[in-house]
């Protein structure tokens, strides 16, 4: 409960900041953490975490925002499971695998070998002055080429590299600022 409360804060801080911003560029905050899982594991044992991404608009911007896309990656050491409540086939995706969610909205791509990092492209479409939007990554900890479950090693190690969004607002592109990269740690037993 206390990881929620202070993802919502620090999103809520953002709105504030970005609504300071000079008038001609939308007012959007974004955010993204753990939803649940913990921060800290053991090195060589499954983990599990659902991360939540959320994107928001402030009330007063007064127009819509347009062609809304989230973007971001996925660690080359994790295996993205589902999104929202739809699990992801075929499972672990492989390098060049494409997977799209049934309303078409969410798109897993693996890139580099087996060990490449997965990009989500999150398609939200319009947003008026006001609207939220949520989205669930359910991630565990992968096996990498020997077979051994990550992590393998003590230390920080991140889950993400953060996610921005890019869109139009008042027929300009704007593209927001990144969220900072979920970090977890990785102990011995």
């Amino acid at each position: 409960m206390k990881k929620i409360v202070g993802f919502l804060i620090l999103t809520f801080c953002m709105l504030a900041l970005l609504s300071a911003v000079a008038s001609a560029q939308a007012s959007m905050g974004m955010g993204a953490g753990i939803y649940t899982g913990s921060e800290t594991v053991t090195v060589g044992t499954l983990s599990t975490w659902i991360i939540r991404i959320d994107i928001s608009t402030a009330p007063e911007v007064g127009n819509d925002i347009k062609d809304v896309v989230v973007q971001g990656g996925i660690g080359a050491d994790l295996v993205v499971t589902k999104v929202n409540d739809e699990s992801v086939t075929p499972l672990p995706l492989k390098k060049g695998d494409t997977f799209s969610t049934s309303s078409g909205d969410v798109t897993l791509t693996k890139k580099g070998g087996k060990m490449g990092a997965t990009i989500v492209t999150w398609d939200i479409g319009d947003l008026d002055a006001g609207d939220e939007a949520t989205l669930y990554l359910t991630v565990q900890t992968g096996l990498n080429p020997p077979g051994k479950q990550e992590f393998t090693s003590t230390g920080t190690h991140e889950l993400d590299g953060g996610f921005s969004a890019t869109y139009w607002f008042e027929g300009t592109e704007y593209e927001s600022v990144p969220t900072d990269p979920i970090i977890v740690e990785a102990i011995e037993e």
